[in-house]
């Protein structure tokens, strides 16, 4: 069960260099195909903490067409994870532990900057918990990552605000997701996943992550990991989840999500991308493939940023020259 004191900093080993906190949030424009992420990654043991910014429009199938890009690393790790700010210009205040937040951010040359609320739109959902996560027995976190073998929580919310992109204002009105994670973390790239939030409003959305794969060339999404339904403010664990897709040099256009939650509810849809860009500079072993689809759910129309994650050693397994030629079987 998530308390409010796990949106800050956890007793750790201090001596353990591999510590690591984080906190992700989504943000898009539906109707101008914009995508946005804030990500940052603490290291309090080694004092140092990552600070990535990205804002992208339409579709992007190389990283020199994305509008907007900030990576900085080896920021000063903040003293505390809930009210903070990085000399990125990215700030994090948790005004209401742990579901609601605020992220302030200004590009240091004026290219960016927003002023955004989430609030979530229920409790955490806490992926170690049996009582929200009706596949836990059957988990093997092993096989996702030492980032969610750990303390783990994903939150759905309403974003709002005001974005500020080279010169042009957006209003910000979406439901997106958002998670934090804490525990020993190393980066490997040796493993990929699919992290899926979509909602349909304030009354019902989901949250899906699953195995993934690349076999001959095509993006194969496996067995749901962990998941969850919001439905009117409670949670429900799934226990059921298939994705289909099809995508464009790793980027999503099109999919079919089918999902059935612990009460029995089937929830059966289509997604079309809006845009979708790779996203390679939150984690250096890893890119992020991300797409904003829209869904109809049966006349009721939601929208969702798709994020396919690859550790670049696992991509290098299946598609190099090299591991094409070995078998890409690891």
């Amino acid at each position: 069960m998530i308390i409010p004191e796990d949106s800050d900093f956890h007793e750790r080993d201090t001596t353990d260099r591999t510590w690591a906190e984080t906190t992700v949030l989504l943000f898009s424009v539906p109707e101008a195909g914009i995508i946005g992420n804030a990500y940052v990654l603490a290291r309090p043991n080694l004092g140092v903490a990552t600070s990535a910014v990205i804002i992208a429009q339409g579709f992007c199938r190389q990283p020199f067409e994305v509008d907007f890009t900030d990576p900085q690393v080896h920021q000063p790790c903040p003293d505390n994870f809930s009210n903070y700010t990085l000399p990125s210009g990215l700030s994090v205040e948790v005004t209401k532990p742990p579901v609601d937040y605020h992220f302030t951010y200004e590009h240091a040359l004026g290219a960016a900057s927003f002023d955004l609320t989430f609030t979530g739109l229920s409790q955490p959902f806490d992926i170690h918990d049996k009582n929200q996560n009706p596949l836990l027995a059957d988990q093997m976190f092993d096989s996702l990552g030492d980032q969610w073998k750990n303390g783990h929580f994903e939150l759905l919310g309403h974003v709002q605000g005001e974005l500020q992109l080279r010169g042009k204002t957006y209003k910000i009105d979406s439901f997106e997701g958002m998670d934090h994670s804490w525990g020993p973390r190393l980066e490997e790239g040796r493993r990929a996943l699919s992290w899926m939030p979509i909602a349909f409003g304030e009354d019902l959305g989901m949250h899906i992550v699953t195995a993934l794969d690349i076999v001959d060339g095509r993006v194969v999404y496996g067995d749901l990991r962990f998941g969850h339904v919001v439905d009117h403010g409670e949670v429900y664990g799934l226990v059921e989840a298939r994705i289909e897709a099809d995508h464009v040099d790793l980027i999503g256009v099109r999919n079919h999500v089918y999902a059935r939650d612990v009460r029995g509810k089937e929830y059966d849809f289509y997604g079309t991308s809006l845009g979708g860009h790779p996203y390679h500079q939150f984690n250096p072993c890893s890119v992020a493939y991300q797409s904003l689809f829209r869904y109809d759910l049966n006349g009721r129309i939601g929208h969702g940023v798709g994020t396919d994650v690859y550790g670049l050693d696992f991509l290098a397994d299946r598609m190099s020259r090299h591991g094409r030629q070995r078998g890409g079987t690891r």
